[in-house]
């Protein structure tokens, strides 16, 4: 990750640790990633123990996360910077207006 915007000069790590809270965030996103997994698995192919189709759907929802990670990991980071860091679409019009 860039220490820097390339484009505004915004620092992109605020602060040491301000990327801690990503972790819940993209917990949220898990959590949500993985009910709707769930909802379709039941709908499309339906749920029962006794033919081992819940245990299928939680090893290809594993799956789904793990090769998500790199997504999610990177979708937390921007949905915790956007909590914190106010984007005016201006900006550079009133960099320059205001000095």
């Amino acid at each position: 990750m860039k220490t820097y915007c390339d484009v505004c000069g915004q620092p992109s790590e605020p602060e040491t640790g301000f990327y801690f809270g990503t972790g819940y965030v993209s917990y949220a996103l898990s959590v949500a990633i993985s009910v709707a997994s769930f909802i379709a698995w039941w709908v499309l192919i339906g749920l029962s123990i006794n033919d081992n189709r819940l245990f299928w759907w939680i090893g290809g929802n594993a799956v789904l996360l793990l090769l998500m990670q790199p997504l999610l990991m990177r979708l937390s980071r921007i949905i915790w910077l956007s909590f914190f860091v106010y984007y005016d679409r201006n900006w550079y019009t009133d960099k320059i207006v205001h000095g």
